[in-house]
C-alpha cells in the first residue's frame, strides 16, 4: 500500500507537469520588443493617415529594435490653447493604424510646454498651467488612447518645486498604472574634472541627485535629452554621453525597480554653436553610450535604450548607422 500511494503520487505530479507544459505551448510566444526608442512627428501625426505608409513605418521600427514611440500631439500656447486641435482627428486615426501594425510597441502621447511666457516670462509657477497639463494628459490617454503621456517641459532647472508639482498633477490625473515619460535635460557642465565640459554653458549647470531621483519617483522613465552639447570633438561628445549614461542610471538605481532611462541621441541639421553633426551624430553617441553602461556597473540595468532625436531628420544613411550601432551591442 505504501508503494501503491507514492506512485500514485508521483503519477498525479507529472500528469500535472504535462498539462503545464501543454498548455504553454498553446500560449502564444511572446513578442520581443525592441528597446529603443524614437520622437515621432506631424508627419506621422497631422498629415492624413496613410495605412500602408505606417504599416512600412511600424516594419522600419521593428527592424530597427525600436519599441517606444513619443508621437507628437500638442504644445499649450501663450494664449493658454492647445496647437493643432483641428489636426487631433488624424492623430486618433495614427494610433489605431500604429496599433494594428505594431501592437506590442509603447506609444506615448508626447505634449510639450515652453517654459517660458506669462506675465513675468515664466509660467510653470502658474496653477492654471499645471492643470492645463494634467487635464490634457488625462485626455491624451483616456481619450486618443496612448499607453501614456510624454512631457516636454523646457527648461527644467535643479530643484525646481513647480515641475514636481506638475508631474504630481499629471500622476492624480492619469493614474497610477498609467506610463509618464520625462524629457531630460543632460547634466550639461558636470562638476566632474574628467569630463569634457561645454565651453558655452555655465559650470555646474546639472540636476542634483536629489532632484533626478524625485522626479524619477513621479515618472516611469527618464528621456535624457544628449545633445547640443556644445563641444568640438567626437571624443569629447562620447564621453560627455556615457557620463549621462552613468549619473542618471547610478542616482535611480538606489530607488529599486520603476522607473527607467533612455538616453536621447542626434540625427538633426546643424545648429550652431550647440550642435555639430560632425561631432554629435549617431556613431559618437552609440560609443558613449556603450561606454557608460560599462561604467556604470549594476546600475546599468536602469537604461532601457537610446532614442533618436528625431524620425522626420533621421535619413537613411543614419538609419543604416544606428542599425549597425544596435546589432553591434
Amino acid at each position: 500500500p505504501f508503494i501503491r500511494l507514492w506512485l500514485t503520487i508521483i503519477g498525479g505530479i507529472l500528469l500535472v507537469l504535462l498539462v503545464v507544459f501543454a498548455l504553454g505551448q498553446l500560449r502564444p510566444s511572446r513578442v520581443q520588443v525592441g528597446q529603443h526608442g524614437i520622437w515621432a512627428g506631424t508627419e506621422w501625426t497631422y498629415e492624413t493617415p496613410d495605412d500602408e505608409a505606417v504599416k512600412a513605418f511600424a516594419e522600419q521600427l521593428k527592424e530597427h529594435e525600436i519599441g517606444t514611440v513619443y508621437a507628437w500631439v500638442s504644445w499649450l500656447q501663450e494664449d493658454g490653447s492647445w496647437r493643432g486641435t483641428t489636426n487631433f482627428p488624424n492623430v486618433k486615426t495614427f494610433i489605431d493604424q500604429f496599433r494594428a501594425a505594431y501592437p506590442e510597441a509603447t506609444l506615448y502621447g508626447w505634449i510639450s510646454l515652453p517654459v517660458q511666457g506669462g506675465a513675468d516670462g515664466y509660467r510653470l509657477d502658474d496653477e492654471g498651467v499645471q492643470d492645463a497639463i494634467a487635464e490634457f494628459s488625462q485626455r491624451v490617454v483616456n481619450d486618443f488612447g496612448f499607453d501614456g503621456v510624454f512631457l516636454n517641459v523646457e527648461p527644467v532647472w535643479d530643484g525646481d518645486e513647480n515641475f514636481l508639482s506638475l508631474l504630481r498633477k499629471v500622476r492624480a490625473a492619469v493614474g497610477i498604472n498609467t506610463l509618464i515619460s520625462v524629457a531630460t535635460p543632460p547634466d550639461w557642465s558636470p562638476l566632474n574634472p574628467t569630463i569634457p565640459v561645454p565651453p558655452l554653458i555655465e559650470p555646474g549647470t546639472e540636476w542634483s541627485t536629489t532632484f533626478k531621483q524625485s522626479v524619477a519617483l513621479l515618472s516611469d522613465e527618464l528621456a535624457v535629452m544628449a545633445y547640443v552639447s556644445g563641444l568640438s570633438r567626437p571624443d569629447d561628445y562620447s564621453q560627455w554621453v556615457a557620463y549621462q549614461v552613468v549619473t542618471f542610471a547610478s542616482a535611480i538605481a538606489p530607488l529599486g525597480e520603476g522607473t527607467h532611462i533612455m538616453i536621447g541621441i542626434p540625427t538633426f541639421d546643424a545648429e550652431p554653436p550647440g550642435h555639430d553633426p560632425l561631432v554629435e551624430n549617431i556613431a559618437s553617441a552609440h560609443a558613449g553610450f556603450v561606454l557608460g553602461l560599462k561604467n556604470a556597473g549594476a546600475a546599468a540595468e536602469f537604461v532601457r535604450g537610446m532614442a533618436i532625436y528625431a524620425g522626420w531628420t533621421t535619413d537613411a544613411q543614419e538609419w543604416a548607422a544606428f542599425k549597425a550601432a544596435v546589432s553591434s551591442s
